[in-house]
């Protein structure tokens, strides 16, 4: 099943303060540009960020900057991954991919506009 389809959003687990960065990119139009962008955490502790994404696009890459390790899970499924912790071993979700893969985006980035605190990212409360 596709990645961002039927409830199969992507769940991205760290440990400790760092940032979660998320470069979207290949825009259906050419009217659209590049985007990238990243939410920080704070917290010593365990973050939980779900990682969405927006119909005007095709690729969805992100990576891990901290300090402590970050983890990646598809929908309800109980496997982790690691996350790419640079662009240029990035973790990347092409639409309609049911699968993540590993990417050089680095190519990529001097294109992107920068949207920090305005990206498809957001923490998913703990709520315990």
């Amino acid at each position: 099943m596709a990645i961002f389809a039927d409830g199969q959003c992507l769940i991205v687990t760290t440990r400790g303060p760092g940032t979660l960065n998320l470069l979207t990119y290949n825009p259906i139009t050419s009217t659209l540009q590049n985007c990238n962008g990243s939410l920080s955490t704070t917290s010593t502790g365990v973050t939980r960020f779900l990682i969405s994404f927006s119909h005007n696009y095709q690729s969805f890459a992100f990576m891990w900057n901290g300090a402590g390790e970050a983890v990646y899970s598809i929908g309800t499924g109980l496997q982790r991954t690691p996350v790419g912790r640079n662009w240029s071993q990035a973790s990347l979700v092409e639409w309609g991919s049911s699968t993540v893969t590993t990417a050089d985006v680095t190519g990529i980035l001097p294109s992107a506009v920068d949207r920090t605190n305005l990206t498809t990212i957001f923490i998913i409360p703990d709520l315990t």
